[in-house]
């Protein structure tokens, strides 16, 4: 997440599968923060805003709340945090340490902020990560700056030790094979880590984007359906992303 990106669709749609996805647990939302870059127009996709008719009912009181961080111009992540649209959230939202120099000391840096975060999290039943790219490449290299901007699969099973319930942001790429074999392929993955993958949300404004869920109970599941019959063609819920191939 990068505050340019508030009140944009895409906080839209997170937003609102969230508040629909545990408005009676306590959530933990971690903004996986990465300091704010210009060298492209990403995140300024809020023209929805000015199309009430069109989108305002998919949840008119994150809409409206959205639509007022928006004209007050504050490009913050603690923007939503005190607009109250997650009653129930511990929001983490501490910036995820790139910068450091020599490159060899990021690692580092990045792993005691993590057992900072997870420290934070503890009476949370659900976290919700939210890194900019989503999760993380095989090849990536945790010394490149851009390694910020994604989440590990080891990071991903340190904050879930306790067997929690956890939504995965991931943001869709032009890899080979097409969106849904890039699904397919981080299931898998997640799987084959040890990782209980309970299904994907994956919703299509302006781009797609996937929302893992891990080791979600029934309630959950159930929630996740009712959301993408809300939404229709926009959002659509993949409850086993290695059968349901050909369905995107």
């Amino acid at each position: 997440m990068q505050n340019r990106y508030v009140a944009d669709i895409g906080d839209y749609v997170k937003l609102a599968i969230l508040r629909a996805l545990a408005p009676d647990r306590c959530v933990g939302v971690v903004w996986w923060r990465f300091s704010d870059e210009d060298h492209n127009a990403d995140g300024g996709h809020r023209e929805y805003l000015a199309r009430p008719s069109d989108w305002k009912h998919f949840d008119s009181d994150l809409f409206e709340a959205l639509l007022t961080i928006d004209k007050t111009k504050k490009r913050d992540v603690c923007a939503i945090e005190e607009s109250g649209v997650l009653p129930n959230a511990v929001f983490v939202s501490q910036e995820i340490p790139c910068k450091e120099l020599p490159f060899s000391l990021r690692p580092v840096k990045r792993s005691r902020w993590l057992v900072e975060i997870k420290a934070e999290l503890k009476c949370c039943t659900l976290v919700f990560l939210d890194p900019d790219n989503g999760i993380a490449s095989e090849r990536l290299r945790m010394t490149r700056r851009c390694a910020g901007k994604s989440v590990t699969i080891a990071e991903i099973k340190q904050l879930q030790e306790d067997g929690r319930t956890m939504v995965v942001y991931h943001h869709q790429s032009h890899r080979k094979g097409g969106h849904y074999c890039e699904i397919c392929d981080l299931a898998a993955r997640l799987r084959e880590s040890g990782l209980n993958v309970s299904g994907a949300l994956r919703a299509r404004p302006w781009s797609p984007r996937v929302f893992f869920m891990l080791n979600a109970d029934r309630q959950l599941r159930e929630r996740a359906k009712s959301i993408a019959e809300r939404w229709g063609s926009w959002i659509s819920w993949h409850p086993d992303v290695e059968i349901l191939k050909g369905s995107i």
